[in-house]
């Protein structure tokens, strides 16, 4: 009777224990994603159409142009135009200019009816 209640028991402690889970084999789906990734085919394609032959063909000859126009020589023309620019176009002579401008648009619109008046005459 001792071995029939040592059975019983280790039935009971079996039954009451709880099963291990198993690892699910289905991996979970990846999260929704919002960042560039879901962005990578829209960036791709604009990609793809700037890269066509004729954007290429003619960005190597606006490379090849710009190249003979930066020069040494014409460097040199540039920065002394830009040099005398700066001295030249200070804030008091664009002032002036500014007012002679628009002391002189008078005096032009009264000419200009004058000679009309004159070569309407002859």
């Amino acid at each position: 009777m001792r071995f029939d209640r040592i059975l019983l028991l280790a039935a009971a402690s079996f039954a009451a224990a709880a099963p291990e889970p198993r690892p699910d084999p289905v991996a979970m789906p990846a999260p929704q994603s919002t960042g560039l990734l879901t962005e990578l085919p829209g960036i791709l394609s604009g990609a793809e159409d700037l890269l066509s032959q004729q954007n290429v063909n003619d960005l190597q000859t606006i490379i090849g142009n710009a190249a003979k126009l930066l020069s040494n020589s014409n460097l040199d023309l540039l920065q002394d135009i830009l040099t005398n620019a700066h001295g030249l176009l200070t804030k008091e002579f664009v002032a002036n200019t500014t007012t002679l401008i628009g002391d002189a648009t008078p005096l032009v619109e009264d000419v200009s009816k004058l000679l009309g008046g004159v070569l309407g005459t002859l």
